[in-house]
């Protein structure tokens, strides 16, 4: 099985306003991901939000995925990717049901079906432990972890972040090659929503 988790507990300081429910392609900005992992095979989405943001974790009730809250979103983004694996059990948990994980951040509008399908696909054949998109040479999301990995997020250094894991692990890493612009456009500030937007 697949899962995913979402970390959308950022400030969204360089935007100046919640960037994740600010309208893009006839739904809100977050809906692109979760709908290119949904399509693409994952089962089970977590949304991680800050303790304030009702507004997302109602919009992700009314679609029908999962949302968690990380207490402390200070601490910094693998602390809500951490949030996001306790509310689908648990890393031992994950890695018992052989569950593949994607970690994806939640602003990536433009994120494509086709390349998690691809991902996932190249994943499983290679046997990799960690996979990513890569976009004429720029590495992009989703990262897919392989199960034995899970466990691992648990031990690492909230300040270095998910970074950790990738640099122990540099040479179990494939990259696949995708003909896929979403995988690297993630909407920080109000000029990068207006060129997508355009």
């Amino acid at each position: 099985m697949t899962v995913a988790v979402l970390p959308a507990a950022g400030a969204s300081r360089r935007m100046g306003r919640p960037k994740l429910l600010l309208p893009f392609n006839g739904g809100p900005l977050i809906a692109g991901v979760v709908n290119a992992l949904l399509g693409g095979g994952v089962e089970e989405i977590v949304l991680v939000t800050a303790p304030e943001d009702e507004d997302l974790r109602g919009w992700a009730r009314r679609s029908g995925i999962e949302s968690a809250v990380n207490p402390d979103p200070g601490r910094g983004m693998l602390s809500s990717i951490q949030a996001g694996i306790a509310a689908l059990g648990g890393a031992a948990e994950l890695a018992r049901r052989s569950a593949t994980l994607l970690v994806s951040p939640a602003d990536l509008p433009n994120l494509q079906a086709e390349t998690v399908i691809e991902l996932l696909r190249r994943m499983r054949e290679s046997g990799a432990l960690l996979a990513e998109p890569v976009f004429h040479g720029r590495r992009g999301h989703p990262l897919g972890v392989a199960p034995r990995l899970i466990p691992e997020i648990e031990t690492l250094d909230l300040g270095i972040g998910l970074r950790q894991l990738r640099n122990r692990h540099e040479a179990e890493l494939l990259e696949v090659p995708v003909e896929d612009a979403g995988v690297v456009q993630d909407v920080d500030t109000p000029e990068e929503y207006e060129r997508l937007q355009s």
